[in-house]
């Protein structure tokens, strides 16, 4: 059993990998990671250090089929996108 959950896992991952995401975040421009910026087969390191330095920033790369929800999401302040949005904003100078 421990085999099948590994290899669906496997599967997760290569997904996230053949995914396409759209950066709906601020631009950070130490890291070039500009708003609405398209990455192709996963996450770069730039955005896997932004992740680093804020977990929930992933929350602000989104699937391009998932884009114009995230967007709108962007507008209520209850939403986590907005929430992580501001701190990604409050953090732009912290960020190397």
């Amino acid at each position: 059993m421990a085999n099948k959950k590994s290899s669906k896992e496997d599967i997760e991952k290569k997904e996230d990998v053949a995914q396409t995401f759209v950066y709906i975040g601020p631009t950070i421009p130490q890291l070039s990671i500009l708003k609405h910026k398209l990455f192709k087969n996963g996450l770069s390191p730039e955005c896997e250090k932004l992740i680093s330095h804020i977990p929930g920033a992933k929350c602000l790369f989104v699937a391009t089929s998932d884009f114009a929800d995230a967007e709108k999401r962007l507008s209520d302040k209850t939403s986590v996108e907005y929430v992580m949005y501001s701190r990604v904003s409050s953090s732009i100078m912290e960020i190397k």
